[in-house]
């Protein structure tokens, strides 16, 4: 009778040892595929389940031995090999993968002290020996990024980093030295951009942008500088990935507005800059843009609306004040034209613009003195402006009461101004043919 039962017991025993060897076997097998498809967060899971239920699975150990000189922790990869070992002592091929992690930690201790004492050559090459035994060792692959980080040599060092990610993309230290070199490229791209340098700065920032899509700054300058380059199209592209990285970020609902309304988008401008105001009612740009593109529409209700909102959230932007005084002299409010137009210059006395319109108002008026004045205001700040030499040229010939010549000069100076080279050449033709223009 207990010979009947210890055999029982015996085939029980062996039968759950083969059933323990069956499910180890199919773990294990699952465990390489993972690893194959660089899944090595399942992989350890897998591994570690397996000695769970086997101890002293030494294949298993060897596995995770691999994950660990992956995941960069050296001291559990030896630990592993050396419980392989214990449990296997005969296997050489163990012993040899032992004394391989002793020359890969001899390497990488090798690469760090190079790497201080300044010869990245030499760095390079001691962390290059690492990755060639071991290609799926993060920290090595990293050392090779920060080398040429060191070097100056960014674009490697940013290849090798996005290289270390593919392996581990959990890998902090490669995390961090991404948003090192961002934050390197970013402020060089500022630096260039400072120095009117916009293409190294756009070249710059576009690198900003493959290394982390969801940096909206970088998004914004590259806006700013496509913009200066006159590319408003793709200056529109970038405003609104960098709104999308970031939707309260207001100055880039500003950016793309304007860059909309350059690009002859009015809606979509309006839409942008009642954003802008959404995310910060008191951005007072953005209504005054907003009652320019009214205004250019003949909306003058709702153009002074804007401006009134304006000047009520800051009443120190000159801007809204000069849009109200176009809108004074449509309406020929020529006095309170002047007011608005005053409030403007005493808030901003280098407003070009603001110059330009008193020098109007007072050439409507038949005041060519103070148009004079006005129009050389305008002209000290942009010598260039079109329409100021050409108020500049009305008040001169003030009604055929002034200098003829001084007139027709600055009227050719107007019409070297392709937006006012019209209404230059109509001016010139009223004082060389007065005889057409007589009622």
């Amino acid at each position: 009778m207990k010979t009947t039962k210890l055999l029982i017991m015996l085939v029980l025993l062996i039968g759950f040892s083969f059933a323990q060897n069956g499910e180890v076997d199919e773990l294990y097998s699952k465990g390489l595929k993972a690893i194959q498809i660089n899944d090595w967060d399942s992989a350890e899971s897998i591994f570690l389940s397996i000695l769970n239920i086997n101890a002293v699975h030494a294949p298993t150990m060897i596995q995770l031995a691999k994950v660990n000189v992956r995941n960069g922790d050296m001291d559990k990869t030896k630990d592993f090999l050396r419980r392989a070992i214990e449990i296997d002592p005969e296997n050489q091929e163990y012993r040899n993968q032992y004394d391989e992690l002793n020359e890969v930690n001899k390497f990488m201790s090798q690469g760090a002290r190079e790497l201080d004492a300044g010869e990245f050559a030499h760095a390079f090459s001691s962390y290059n020996q690492v990755v060639k035994k071991y290609p799926y060792m993060t920290e090595a692959i990293y050392s090779l990024g920060v080398v040429k980080m060191r070097e100056g040599d960014y674009d490697k060092a940013v290849e090798y980093f996005n290289k270390a990610l593919v392996v581990n993309d959990k890998h902090e230290n490669t995390q961090k030295a991404l948003k090192s070199a961002a934050g390197t490229m970013y402020n060089a791209g500022m630096d260039f951009y400072r120095r009117r340098d916009y293409n190294n700065a756009l070249d710059n920032f576009k690198k900003v942008v493959i290394i982390d899509n969801s940096l909206y700054q970088a998004h914004y300058q590259i806006g700013q500088v496509e913009t200066r380059l006159k590319n408003i199209r793709a200056a529109v592209n970038a405003y609104s990935k960098a709104v999308e990285a970031k939707p309260d970020f207001y100055q880039g609902w500003y950016g793309l507005g304007l860059a909309k309304k350059t690009d002859g988008d009015d809606q979509g401008a309006l839409i942008a800059f009642q954003k802008t105001i959404d995310n910060n009612p008191g951005y007072a740009k953005a209504y005054c843009a907003m009652g320019d593109i009214y205004y250019a529409k003949g909306k003058l209700d709702q153009a002074k609306s804007s401006c009134q909102q304006a000047i009520q959230v800051d009443g120190s932007y000159a801007t809204p004040y000069i849009t109200l005084a176009a809108i004074n002299i449509d309406n020929k409010e020529y006095d309170q034209a002047l007011a608005n137009l005053e409030l403007a210059t005493s808030l901003d006395r280098k407003n070009s613009q603001a110059w330009f319109k008193i020098a109007h108002v007072h050439n409507i008026l038949g005041n060519c003195i103070e148009a004079k004045s006005a129009a050389r205001k305008s002209l000290d700040l942009d010598d260039k402006f079109g329409g100021a030499w050409l108020e500049m040229g009305i008040a001169e010939y003030c009604a055929e009461t002034g200098n003829k010549t001084a007139a027709l000069n600055a009227l050719e100076k107007a019409r070297g101004d392709r937006t006012w080279k019209t209404f230059a050449e109509y001016e010139i033709d009223k004082i060389r043919n007065p005889h057409r223009y007589q009622n």
